[in-house]
C-alpha cells in the first residue's frame, strides 16, 4: 500500500467556529480612490515555538506557517481545489505517466540565484530517502526525476497517476545551498533556522518568542501587477493557545489569530475593530457503518438508509460546532470541483425512516422500544473520542435513532486510543470520526477494496467490483472531465447504499484586525494556507491620483 494513496488520513478534528463569509476580498481600491500603499508590519498571534523552518522537516503550526510565507512549490491549490502553476507551468501525456514542468524565467531564491530543476530534483530526493516520514511520504515514491534543461524537469510515474499533480503542491528547497547535505544531516543545519526560500517573506530572526520575518522584493508572485509584497514586514508571536492570543488581540498586542474554538469565536465577534472570518474546509466528519460480514447491524441497506434518514444532520453541526460549518452529503465539499450534483438524497424524516424499517421487516416485537427481527436487535455500538465536539454529535446521534427504535450505545475513549486501539482492527460497529480531506478529493483510500484491511482507509468495508474499477481508471487520468465522469458512479453509489453517513463539514476560523486590508477567503487544505494570498495584504493606503 503506498502512503501517496492515503488521500484521507483520519484525525481527531479540533472544534471550530465561525461567521460563514463566502469568498470575501476586502480590497479598498474599489471604494473612495483608496490604493493599497507599501509599507508597514502585519503581527499574528500563533501557538507553539519554532524549531525548523525547512519543509521536509516542519511539523509545528508555526513551522509551517513559516514554510507557507517563505517557500513555495511548482504548483499551488487554487480556489476550486484545482493544481495551478506557481513556480512552474506544466503538460502532462496522454498516458498520464509524464509529466514535465517549466520554471519561470523570473523564479529566483532569496539570495537571487535562480530556481532551476535541480532544485526540484534535490527535494524529490530527500523525500524519497527511506528514512523519511513526513507528510509527503510516498508522493514520489518509484517516480522518476530528471532534468531536460535547467529550468525544465520531467517527472516519469511507473504507473498513471491523475492525482500527482498534487504532490507537486510541495515547497521546494535550494540545490546550491543544500545539494550536499543528505536527509539524515538536514535537521543539524542552520538553515532550518534562517532559510531561503523563493516564497514572499525572508525570516530575518527568530527565538522561541516569535518569528520575523521581511518581504521578498524579488518574489514573482505578484508581477506583472506590482514589484513586490504590500507589506514589509510579518511577526508570527508566540502565545500558549489561540485563547491567550485572542486575549492579545484585543488589547491590540497582535493583528490577528487563528484556529478558534466556538467560544472565542463568539469572543471575537464582540471586539471592536476586528473581523472574524470563516476559511471553507475539505476537513469532514462521518459516521462509518461497518458492513463487513461478521457485523450483522448494516448488512441491510434499507437499515442504513433509515439512519441517514433519521440523522438530523443540521441539529449535529449545532451541537459538535455551535453551527459553524457545512453540512455535507458527500466527501467533497460544493466548492470543489469533483462535487457531484443531484446525488441520491435522504431528506430527514422520523416518520419516512420508520416506515422504512417497518416495511422491511424490522419491528418492536417485544415491546421493549428496540426494533428485532428475526430473533436480532437492531442495536450497535457507537465508537468515537470522548473530545466534547465528538460527544455532542454522538449523542445527538443517538437520539435522533433512538426516535426510530434503534439502540446506540456510544463509546468515548481518548483520540489515541480509538485510533490505536479501535480502528486498526476495525472493532469497532460504527465510527464517529473527522477525517482529513486532502488537496485532491479522490477517493480511492476510503472505498477501494485493497484498503479495506488496516492500516488502509477504508474504514467501513463496503467496495463494490464496479467501483473499484472505476476507482482505478479514475486515478489513471488527468483529465478532470474524465476523472469527474468515472468518479460521479462511486459518489452515486456512495450515496444510494449509505455505508458513510457524511455529517458536516469543519471551518478553520480566522480574527484578524479591520486595519489589515487584501485577506482573502478561498477553502483551505491546511491552517497555513490562510496566508495564501499574504502578498496582498496591506495595513497602507493612499490616495489614487
Amino acid at each position: 500500500m503506498r502512503a501517496r494513496d492515503k488521500a484521507v488520513v483520519v484525525v481527531l478534528l479540533a472544534v471550530f467556529a465561525a461567521v460563514s463569509v463566502g469568498a470575501v476580498y476586502l480590497d479598498a481600491a474599489e471604494r473612495g480612490g483608496i490604493v493599497p500603499a507599501y509599507g508597514g508590519t502585519y503581527v499574528e498571534g500563533v501557538t507553539g515555538s519554532p524549531r525548523y523552518f525547512d519543509p521536509v522537516l516542519a511539523s509545528s503550526d508555526i513551522d509551517q506557517d513559516v514554510v507557507r510565507l517563505v517557500f513555495s512549490g511548482l504548483t499551488r491549490f487554487d480556489h476550486d481545489g484545482r493544481v495551478v502553476g506557481d513556480l512552474a507551468s506544466y503538460r502532462v501525456t496522454d498516458d498520464g505517466k509524464v509529466w514535465t514542468f517549466t520554471i519561470r524565467d523570473d523564479a529566483r531564491w532569496q539570495d537571487g540565484t535562480p530556481v532551476t530543476a535541480a532544485d526540484v530534483i534535490y527535494t524529490t530526493s530527500l523525500l524519497q530517502d527511506p528514512a523519511y516520514a513526513g507528510p509527503y511520504l510516498g508522493a514520489f515514491r518509484g517516480v522518476r526525476v530528471e532534468s531536460a534543461g535547467d529550468r525544465v524537469v520531467r517527472f516519469t510515474l511507473p504507473d498513471a497517476y491523475g492525482a500527482f499533480g498534487a504532490n507537486t503542491t510541495v515547497p521546494l528547497l535550494p540545490e546550491h545551498l543544500l545539494g550536499r547535505i543528505s536527509y539524515a544531516e538536514l535537521a543539524a543545519v542552520a538553515f532550518n533556522q534562517r532559510p531561503v526560500g523563493s516564497g514572499p517573506f525572508r525570516v530575518v530572526s527568530s527565538d522561541a518568542r516569535q518569528v520575523t520575518l521581511a518581504r521578498n522584493d524579488d518574489y514573482y508572485g505578484v508581477r506583472p501587477e506590482r514589484a513586490r509584497p504590500y507589506l514589509d514586514r510579518i511577526v508570527l508571536r508566540s502565545y500558549p493557545g489561540p485563547s491567550e492570543a485572542l486575549t492579545a488581540l484585543a488589547r491590540g498586542e497582535v493583528d490577528g489569530v487563528g484556529g478558534l474554538s466556538a467560544g472565542d469565536a463568539e469572543r471575537a465577534r464582540t471586539l471592536k475593530g476586528v473581523s472574524l472570518y470563516s476559511f471553507p474546509t475539505n476537513d469532514f466528519v462521518a459516521l462509518f457503518l461497518n458492513v463487513r460480514p461478521e457485523k450483522q447491524a448494516f448488512r441491510e441497506t434499507v437499515v442504513r438508509q433509515a439512519i441517514a434518514t433519521a440523522i438530523d444532520k443540521g441539529r449535529v453541526l449545532d451541537v459538535a460546532l455551535d453551527g459553524r460549518g457545512r453540512v455535507a452529503d458527500q466527501m467533497v465539499p460544493p466548492t470543489s470541483w469533483a462535487y457531484v450534483k443531484d446525488l441520491p438524497r435522504f431528506e430527514r424524516s422520523y416518520d419516512a425512516a420508520r416506515a422504512m424499517l417497518d416495511a422491511a421487516g424490522w419491528k418492536d416485537g417485544d415491546g421493549d422500544g428496540i426494533r428485532d427481527k428475526g430473533g436480532v436487535k437492531l442495536a450497535f455500538e457507537l465508537a468515537t473520542s470522548d473530545e466534547p465536539a465528538r460527544a455532542a454529535a454522538a449523542a445527538q446521534i443517538k437520539s435522533d435513532l433512538g426516535q426510530i427504535g434503534i439502540d446506540v450505545r456510544v463509546r468515548a475513549v481518548p483520540f489515541a486510543e480509538l485510533v490505536q486501539v479501535i480502528v486498526p482492527p476495525r472493532a469497532f460497529d460504527a465510527l464517529l470520526i473527522g477525517v482529513a480531506g486532502s488537496g485532491d478529493p479522490e477517493p480511492y483510500a476510503l472505498f477501494h477494496s485493497s484498503e479495506i484491511p488496516s492500516p488502509g482507509s477504508n474504514l467501513s468495508g463496503y467496495f463494490t467490483l464496479p467501483m473499484d474499477r472505476a476507482l482505478e481508471a479514475a486515478r489513471r487520468t488527468s483529465d478532470e472531465a474524465k476523472r469527474l465522469e468515472l468518479l460521479r458512479p462511486v459518489f452515486e453509489a456512495i450515496a444510494t447504499e449509505q455505508p458513510v453517513i457524511f455529517l458536516y463539514f469543519a471551518d478553520y476560523l480566522y480574527a484578524q484586525s479591520t486595519k489589515v486590508q487584501g485577506l482573502r477567503v478561498m477553502p483551505i487544505t491546511a491552517p497555513s494556507a490562510r496566508l495564501w494570498n499574504v502578498a496582498d495584504w496591506y495595513v497602507k493606503t493612499a490616495i489614487s491620483r
